[in-house]
């Protein structure tokens, strides 16, 4: 590897055998350096490889900040992530989280903690996301020696959130609560708790992730089902209570958060409806 731009005693920016711009990171690697030297192998501890231009240059403006600790174990905490969606993650993940989590330590070693106002959002909706969210809020008192507080996971699970659904931070607090509105109409409408340990509900819940992630990003679903006027009136007879919940969930998410969704979302949602509503807890 090449030297391209010292970033500071402990990371460079180098050139590999393959012409790919790269981030290193060890101990004392960048001390001397100068453009055009080789970096020695063995003082490597980690390799970042960003693709994206303006991550690369936030990924170097933090590099001069946060310890190099900091950087080694969030990256950690990323591949440990990555195992469970293997290919589901946008590649901005270790940098939000490395700004996240260095943060997080310095506003826990002055005494202040943050509540997390959707830990129970998400607990309901993104559980999978919560338990590497907790792994990771573990893995700070095991190796770093700093004990953070059960919301810090919800933070750490809404960055996951993040990368997995590939939109903006700030829309990932309004998925999470229009997917806990949903369920809560629904549960209210039929008067029932649907059975978390279902099959019906596990897609119920994928479902409204994808229907929120599509209307946070403008993307609707192709209308094809609501083109076929016989199946779309066969539904509204055979399932006209369930019909009638899609609607409450309609109007729900148009009031509060100014979005329509179109026949064939209300349809797949009719069809969902039915199926977690025959599978509640009684």
């Amino acid at each position: 590897m090449k030297v391209i731009k010292v970033i500071n005693n402990n990371n460079l920016c180098v050139l590999d055998d393959k012409g790919r711009e790269q981030i290193v990171s060890g101990k004392g690697i960048g001390f001397g350096k100068k453009y055009g030297d080789t970096v020695d192998s063995l003082q490597i501890q980690k390799t970042y490889l960003i693709t994206d231009s303006e991550l690369q240059k936030k990924m170097i403006s933090m590099l001069r900040e946060i310890p190099l600790e900091y950087m080694v174990f969030t990256n950690d905490m990323v591949e440990h992530i990555k195992k469970a969606y293997p290919s589901q993650l946008n590649e901005s993940l270790l940098v939000t989280l490395s700004d996240h989590i260095a943060f997080a330590i310095e506003r826990k070693k002055k005494g202040i903690e943050f509540t997390n106002p959707l830990l129970d959002s998400i607990r309901e909706s993104y559980p999978q996301e919560l338990k590497l969210g907790e792994y990771c809020v573990e893995q700070m008192l095991t190796r770093l020696n700093i004990a953070m507080s059960k919301d810090e996971a919800g933070f750490i699970a809404m960055h996951i959130i993040n990368a997995r659904l590939d939109t903006k931070m700030s829309d990932v607090y309004d998925i999470t609560k229009m997917i806990n509105g949903c369920m809560e109409i629904a549960e209210y409408y039929y008067q029932e708790k649907f059975n978390k340990d279902s099959i019906a509900y596990e897609r119920f819940l994928t479902h409204l992730k994808y229907l929120a992630q599509r209307l946070f990003q403008n993307k609707t679903l192709p209308q094809t089902l609501s083109e076929d006027a016989v199946f779309v009136a066969m539904i509204k007879k055979t399932c006209n209570k369930h019909y009638k919940c899609a609607l409450c969930i309609q109007e729900y998410i148009l009031k509060t958060y100014q979005k329509d969704i179109n026949d064939d979302e209300l349809i797949t949602l009719t069809i969902h409806l039915k199926k977690v509503s025959t599978q509640a807890d009684f």
